[in-house]
């Protein structure tokens, strides 16, 4: 009688939170930041876990791609990559990155799991038009398509790393979930797919654990298409 209960009360405090949250989709969310006052409680739905760290999770929202993926903050949680949830928090600009801040919704701040999703696929992306307009990309899970290789003097410490694209963007990696040991002078990346994070208006690559295949540097590169790219992971 205590678990239904409570239950009940729970349920009472989502429906209560109807009142105040407004669901804004994560679209208009990254893209309508001065429509959305601070402290406001912001309530996208359906969304699935694409990447989780213990501070909190990324989701993303259908049609997914450029514009559809949010960092959700929520220390402490148990949710899982692939996890449908419904979120509810406060939208923050947190040094530039665009935040669902669960806690600061206090009593009406809460995620709830619906079910689980297949996880959207990375979204196809050269080194050039990733940093051409990084924003459009934040915490979208992204493949950077370029060839790429590791210089001399790539460590610049707490585990990020310089990353030139045979194009020569450089773009800066860091370690979220991959192991910074692994890297080393004269590695060559086939590509890599991760997720871009707004560090305080300094855009850093987060590869995935076993997010860059790292090739032979001496294979000749040969020119391929993004539709190439695509049909290798139909």
């Amino acid at each position: 009688m205590r678990k239904f209960a409570l239950a009940l009360f729970a349920i009472s405090l989502m429906a209560a939170n109807a009142a105040f949250a407004v669901q804004w989709t994560v679209y208009e969310i990254q893209t309508s930041p001065p429509s959305i006052s601070p402290a406001t409680l912001v309530n996208p739905v359906g969304t699935v876990v694409t990447a989780v760290r213990s501070t909190g999770f990324f989701v993303s929202q259908a049609p997914h791609g450029a514009w559809n993926a949010i960092w959700v903050y929520y220390p402490g949680h148990t949710y899982a990559v692939g996890d449908l949830v419904n979120v509810c928090g406060v939208y923050k600009e947190v040094c530039g990155l665009t935040t669902i801040d669960v806690p600061a919704g206090s009593i009406y701040g809460y995620v709830l799991k619906t079910g689980t999703a297949v996880v959207p696929p990375a979204a196809f992306v050269t080194a050039a038009d990733l940093m051409a307009s990084p924003e459009q990309w934040e915490s979208v899970t992204t493949m950077i398509v370029d060839g790429m290789t590791v210089p001399a003097g790539f460590s610049l410490g707490s585990g990020q790393w310089l990353v030139n694209a045979l194009d020569g963007t450089p773009l800066l990696f860091d370690d979220f979930w991959y192991i910074f040991a692994n890297v080393m002078e004269g590695q060559c990346y086939n590509n890599a797919t991760g997720i871009l994070h707004d560090a305080c208006g300094v855009y850093t690559f987060e590869p995935f654990v076993g997010g860059i295949p790292i090739v032979s540097c001496s294979v000749n590169e040969e020119p391929i298409s993004l539709g190439t790219v695509k049909a290798m992971y139909r």
